[in-house]
C-alpha cells in the first residue's frame, strides 16, 4: 500500500530544481500554485509509529492558501522539464483571475478527494495534519533582516509582507506517470 516509501527520492532536488504544484479543492471547484519550498520526511503518528509527509510554505496571499485551508486533502505533483513553462505560468498568475490551468495547458485529474494533473510524472495525495502561519518575530534576525531589505512582493496584503503558512500532509499515496 505504501510503495513510495521504497522510493529513492532526490528529495533535495525535488523542490529545488524541478519545482511541484500544491493544489486543493475538489473536482468542482480547486487551485494550484507553483512551489519550490517543500520537503519530505516523517513525523509523529499514532501507535508510537512515524508517517510520511509531505510540507509545503505557502504565502497567505496566494489563492491557494484559501483552498488549502478550507481542505482536508491536498495534492503535490512534480512535472517533467518539458511542463517547465506551465509552472512557471501556474506559479505567476492567480486562479482568481480565471481558469489557469486550461491557460497553461495541464489537465486536472481527479486524486481521491483531490486533484492532480495529468501531465504530473509524481503524485502526493496528502491528509493535512497541520498548518500554521510563522510570524515575523519568530524568524531568526539575519531573515528577518533580509525579508526587510526586499522589495514588498505582497505590499496590499493585510498591511504589508507576511511570512509563509507551512502545510503539512501525511502522504496517502503516490501516483507515478513515467
Amino acid at each position: 500500500m505504501r510503495e513510495f516509501m521504497e522510493k529513492d527520492y532526490k528529495v533535495f532536488e525535488m523542490f529545488d530544481k524541478q519545482w511541484a504544484l500544491v493544489t486543493a479543492g475538489t473536482m468542482e471547484h480547486f487551485n494550484s500554485c507553483t512551489v519550490s519550498w517543500g520537503s519530505l520526511g516523517n513525523i509523529w503518528a499514532r501507535e508510537g509509529k512515524t508517517c510520511p509527509i509531505v510540507t509545503v510554505y505557502i504565502h497567505p496571499a496566494r489563492y491557494t492558501s484559501e483552498f488549502l485551508n478550507d481542505s482536508r486533502t491536498f495534492t503535490v505533483s512534480f512535472y517533467p522539464e518539458a511542463c517547465r513553462k506551465a509552472l512557471g505560468y501556474m506559479g505567476s498568475h492567480s486562479g482568481r483571475d480565471g481558469d489557469k490551468a486550461q491557460a497553461a495547458g495541464l489537465t486536472p485529474v481527479a486524486m481521491g478527494e483531490s486533484v492532480t494533473y495529468k501531465e504530473a510524472s509524481l503524485t502526493f495525495l496528502c491528509k493535512k495534519l497541520y498548518q500554521h502561519q510563522f510570524t515575523k518575530e519568530d524568524l531568526a534576525p539575519e531573515i528577518q533582516a533580509y525579508y526587510a531589505s526586499l522589495p514588498k512582493t505582497y505590499p496590499d496584503f493585510k498591511g504589508g509582507w507576511q511570512p509563509h503558512i507551512v502545510f503539512v500532509g501525511e502522504i496517502l499515496s503516490a501516483e507515478e506517470n513515467l
